[in-house]
């Protein structure tokens, strides 16, 4: 079937579903090919579609879709393009198609299509232009298609380390790292094991410690190592030093100090350190601006008056014969000494400046990279902390710089792309003129180089705290950007597991405090092209340094959430891509996992599978424990009849021979405890006022039942009583982004979704305090919540020393008061909120109004010979019979509207053509009717009265209730009776003749069978 010049309305009615029979009428068609149009949008837009034989619209683009289109229409905005469906879509451009973007001022983050904008190949349309159309040939598309996610793997290799700082990897795939305290590390690939192998005395205040290493570039033949560090003493100075340097550790009678850089110490921060090779065996060094940056508002640090030289980064940075808030580039000799090499910024003789200086105008160059082929040198800047833009100079931004060439980078009289601050008198407080990009000039007291510097060089990708529009995707928040290295491709060994051709010369990126790594692309003349996503913060805690190895595989250290300290979250992890077959997944199921003998069990492999789809997996089995089996085939039956623990492994091939594993373990001789809480009422919900009488059950097959063989005593039962939602901290802040946000207090789910985990910990600091010291400071004084909400919007410093924490002005004073409350909450003593209970009784919901009420019940048994114990728990939870809408277990075509802080003062409107509110395990036992809280909004314009109904288990599953809401009734409850019993899921289904109404809900109410009240 074809939808052959039909009209818009007629399109919009079109599934994705009629694209495939539409593939199948063109492809058939070889000798006269059709053309078609297809629409990727939100929403179909009105054009001019007679000139086409066919249309269709589409949710996702790929090369199948495109390569039988004959005009692509996007009228979808560009963020919500996939980068997959960017190279589809290059790749369309190349081969001879024509793209139309619906009106928009311009086009960010997609270099790759400048060109074909500049052709008319691909346009923006504003006005009602006729699409032309096209034939593509793909034999002309040379763009490399995005490897599919699904095939990039992440292994943990060591976890977790102390302070990770750098790593190297040697032709062998040998990682090595320090760590700041001075530790240096080694993993071996051969053994997969890690040891310390060796510990440099280094000074470790301020940022300073051990920072950077690098190998020789002939590093196979002469061990040769060069470190960054900072020596102990009381000489402030950073030395970079060369040893020989094997498995072992560092020859310290080999060390040759090849530099020294003068500092100082008396205040923090910012030493940088990265150390990096270049083809012609060039040593570029990495240097910061050694700074205290707190004192200036967020902005520039220009602090002239005597005494202040530690906070006036014009000695370093701006400074042509400093050689902090550089990059350095020298060429190490054989005899421990360097040379210039041609080509830095000032000339040899040092009459204009330092002539190892490549790079000035840095702030806190953390990390730099460079691209062997092309000799081009990239770092990450890391940005000063204010948010806001005032007459003193922009918002601070962070910076991904790339020089082909010497240049200066304006620190710290410019940002970003050239942005400019103003000339600031720390004494007067008076305000003097914005510096000139042009021709920037030094005239600080404390500047000992030239006072007319070369032009600064705007950075090549910058971000704020904010949403950056030119960067889209970057995120928002605290930000530490870095460079890893720039992917070779054509110089790895491949074997099937590196990193596929369409990264290479791609700089890999990371952001320390947002927890991503990033890829960057640029043209051949290195002109930015676009930033795209790799990983995120659901898998990476901080990176910090990341290096390709020789097999094309990608090694990153991740220091974990928190500064200054050893996170138990911090890891060694290697990314690799499966470019071939890919392994099937194992997985084991069986009927059970504890019992008594004989135990029975029925092992299968059913749920293994196949990635790449194979049709035949083989399966074979190894028990080992008491008895011993050796068993083949995907279901298995075995008899245990000896007492003890069996581990079960299953071993899945595929038709290529790639194999995976799973295990299982097995007690036989014992059964775990079944422990229950039974309600006379409901099991979901309690009604206030109302006495809840309960009892715990358990049974176990060995020692009996509760009062035939169990006493009572042994049965622990507890009662827990709270508000709003479950306060429960988790383990880490480290662990919450791996939480769902459902269930987690309102001011959880904030932290959970800000930057506070950067700068605080649970119950240790960081760079900012715990939440465990501010809750013993200021949770007995209740005016702590405003000054402190305010703190949390605003920023500020003081008073747990001299850090400064950076403000959130989009949180708004609610949801600041909300993170407060929980923060308060995480020092309440357990005692509080626990209370022993017996194994059955009533409890009084006297004065109650929304409080949960939490049991909890655990039974030990007693075990048995060859057997340890084992232990049944249970949890379960009554709460009052209301569910917000917005906690739905699943929301289908609705919208949640109001911010996490609002509570339940938050509702759900309308937002597709089936909304459906989904709970799950709800308890209809002694529920007479159920009331829908509900509101039509002032624009609504149906009078067509809506219909709710109520379905058990699925969306077509028996109906057990139904409601009408009546449109000239805007707003109300609507009940239902419902005749049902048991658990069940509950689909509330809204329907209606009319298609365009605006309906919000609230709530969902349960109320109890009059004859239980």
């Amino acid at each position: 079937m074809v939808i052959g010049k039909m009209s818009q309305k007629r399109l919009s009615q079109y599934s994705n579903l009629l694209l495939s029979v539409i593939f199948l009428s063109v492809i058939s068609s070889c000798q006269s090919r059709e053309s078609l149009l297809v629409i990727r949008a939100t929403d179909a837009p009105t054009l001019q579609t007679a000139q086409f034989d066919s249309v269709a619209s589409v949710e996702q683009l790929d090369e199948k879709i495109l390569s039988q289109t004959s005009h692509l229409y996007i009228g979808a905005p560009v963020t919500n393009l996939g980068f997959d469906e960017r190279t589809y879509i290059e790749r369309y451009l190349e081969a001879g198609g024509l793209v139309t973007f619906s009106c928009r001022d311009t086009i960010y983050n997609w270099g790759q299509i400048k060109g074909h904008l500049e052709q008319g190949t691909a346009r923006i349309q504003c006005d009602e232009s006729v699409l032309a159309v096209s034939f593509p040939d793909y034999s002309k598309a040379k763009t490399k298609v995005k490897p599919g996610m699904d095939r990039l793997v992440r292994e943990v290799l060591v976890a977790p380390l102390r302070e990770p700082m750098a790593l190297v990897v040697t032709e062998n795939s040998v990682v090595y790292w320090i760590e700041r305290k001075g530790t240096i590390n080694m993993y071996n690939p051969g053994t997969g094991q890690s040891k310390e192998i060796d510990k440099l005395e280094v000074y470790t205040g301020e940022e300073d410690g051990l920072l950077g290493i690098v190998l020789d570039p002939n590093y196979a033949e002469n061990h040769w190592a060069y470190v960054f560090y900072s020596p102990p003493g009381d000489e402030p100075k950073q030395h970079i030093s060369r040893f020989c340097f094997t498995s072992e550790g560092l020859d310290r009678a080999s060390e040759k100090v090849i530099m020294e850089i003068p500092t100082q110490r008396d205040e923090c921060c910012h030493s940088a350190g990265d150390l990096e090779f270049d083809r012609a065996g060039n040593l570029y060094i990495s240097t910061g601006d050694n700074t205290f940056s707190r004192a200036s508002d967020g902005f520039t640090p220009l602090d002239e008056r005597p005494g202040r030289s530690a906070f006036d980064s014009q000695k370093s940075s701006s400074n042509t014969m400093d050689k902090r808030g550089k990059i350095l580039r020298i060429h190490p000799e054989k005899d421990g000494t360097y040379t210039i090499p041609d080509g830095n910024l000032f000339p040899k003789d040092a009459a204009e400046g330092l002539p190892e200086i490549y790079i000035m105008g840095a702030r806190n160059p953390f990390t730099i990279a460079i691209n062997g082929d092309k000799g081009w040198l990239y770092w990450g800047d890391v940005g000063p902390d204010g948010n806001v833009t005032s007459d003193r100079g922009p918002t601070a931004h962070d910076e991904i710089n790339f020089a082909a060439r010497p240049g200066n980078y304006g620190w710290p009289y410019f940002n970003a792309n050239n942005l400019a601050y103003a000339d600031y008198d720390f004494e007067t407080g008076a305000l003097g003129p914005r510096f000139d990009p042009t021709s920037p000039k030094n005239t600080s007291i404390n500047n000992s180089g030239a006072v007319d510097l070369p032009p600064a060089v705007p950075a090549m990708v910058y971000y704020t705290f904010d949403e950056t529009e030119q960067f889209p995707g970057v995120g928002k928040g605290s930000r530490s950007v870095g460079v890893g290295e720039v992917y070779d491709y054509y110089n790895t060994r491949r074997h099937g597991y590196e990193f596929p051709e369409y990264f290479h010369h791609k700089l890999f990126a990371f952001d320390w405090a947002r927890d991503w790594i990033k890829v960057v692309s640029q043209d051949k003349e290195g002109n930015f092209l676009s930033i795209e996503p790799l990983l995120d913060q659901t898998t990476l805690a901080s990176p910090i340094d990341m290096a390709f190895g020789p097999d094309g595989a990608l090694y990153v250290l991740e220091y974990g959430i928190g500064y200054f300290t050893d996170n138990r979250d911090s890891k060694l992890i290697k990314l690799h891509f499966i470019n071939g077959n890919r392994p099937p997944v194992a997985r084991i199921s069986s009927t059970a996992t504890n019992g008594a003998l004989p135990l029975k069990l029925t092992l299968s492999a059913k749920e293994s599978s196949d990635p790449d789809d194979r049709a035949v997996l083989t399966h074979s089995w190894q028990i080992s424990g008491p008895e011993t089996f050796t068993l083949d085939g995907q279901i298995q039956e075995i008899n245990l009849t000896k007492a003890g623990t069996y581990e079960v492994q299953l071993l899945t091939r595929d038709e290529q021979g790639a194999t995976a594993t799973d295990q299982l373990q097995v007690i036989a001789g014992n059964t775990t405890p079944q422990v229950s809480v039974q309600f006379a009422d409901n099991q979901s919900f309690y009604w206030p006022g109302r006495p809840v009488s309960y009892e715990v059950l358990v049974t176990d097959a060995e020692d009996g039942a509760l009062g035939q063989g169990i006493s009572p005593d042994r049965v622990i039962v507890g009662l827990s009583k709270y508000k709003g939602s479950d306060n429960r901290a988790p383990a880490s802040l480290a662990a919450l982004d791996a939480e769902s946000s459902k269930g987690l207090a309102p001011g959880l789910q904030l932290i959970q979704a800000s930057d506070c985990k950067s700068c605080h910990k649970l119950n240790e600091k960081s760079i900012g305090p715990s939440f465990y010291q501010i809750a013993e400071k200021y949770d007995q004084d209740y005016i702590a919540i405003e000054l402190l909400a305010k703190k949390i919007i605003n920023g500020g410093s003081g008073v747990w020393g001299d850090g400064m924490m950076i403000g959130h002005p989009d949180f708004s004073m609610t949801a600041a008061k909300q993170i407060v409350d929980y923060i308060f909450s995480v020092n309440d003593p357990v005692e509080d909120e626990f209370e022993s209970i017996g194994v059955k009784g009533r409890l009084s919901t006297t004065g109650m109004t929304d409080e949960h009420l939490r049991i909890s019940a655990s039974y030990t048994d007693d075990g048995s010979p060859g057997v340890g114990k084992l232990t049944g728990t249970i949890e379960r939870t009554l709460s009052i019979p209301v569910r917000q809408a917005e906690q739905a277990d699943e929301l289908i075509d609705f919208t949640i509207v109001g911010p996490v802080e609002n509570g339940d003062a938050r509702f759900v409107v309308k937002s597709g053509s089936n909304p459906t509110l989904v709970y799950r395990s709800m308890d209809l036992t002694n529920i007479r009717s159920i009331s829908v809280g509900y509101f039509f909004s002032g624009a609504n314009s149906t009078e067509v009265p809506i219909e709710i109904e109520l379905h058990l288990e699925t969306p077509d599953g028996p109906m057990a209730g139904k409601t009408v809401l009546n449109p000239a009734q805007p707003d109300g409850e609507a009940g239902m009776d419902v005749d049902s019993n048991g658990m069940h899921d509950l689909y509330f289904i809204l329907k209606s003749s009319e298609a365009d109404y605006k309906l919000g809900i609230n709530e969902i109410k349960f109320s109890l069978n009059p004859r239980y009240e």
